[in-house]
């Protein structure tokens, strides 16, 4: 259980450390340059979805908590890749834009470093 809690806690400074931009579009830009690059590279910068779901299909596919942490990060990356999407149509409305330009606060890209470890920690007790 501490094995997968400190991989996916590793997994998830990666994914804040690469994604970290003041802004959300400047989240949204790295995004994009990763996903111009190679969709499946894309894929690939988000381990710790891939180490969830080796986790869920270890225990068996069972477990609310360990399905909701998967729906999460899954929705996650799709919602993120929506975005990208509809910015580089231009198809963002103008008060969603200016939203993107809003600066995030210090500690916002790093609540997923103790959210989703929490979460495992619960969901992996016996």
């Amino acid at each position: 259980m501490s094995f997968y809690l400190l991989l996916l806690l590793g997994c998830e400074i990666f994914e804040s450390w690469w994604q970290h931009a003041p802004t959300l579009g400047g989240v949204l830009k790295n995004l994009a340059r990763w996903f111009h690059t190679n969709i499946f590279l894309l894929f690939l910068m988000h381990p710790s979805f891939w180490l969830v779901l080796f986790i869920f299909l270890h225990n068996g596919m069972r477990g609310t908590l360990l399905s909701l942490i998967l729906v999460m990060k899954g929705s996650d990356i799709a919602f993120k890749l929506w975005l990208v999407q509809k910015s580089d149509r231009g198809e963002l409305s103008p008060d969603f834009q200016a939203m993107l330009s809003m600066p995030l606060a210090p500690w916002m890209p790093w609540v997923n470093v103790v959210f989703y470890p929490a979460l495992l920690a619960l969901a992996l007790q016996n």
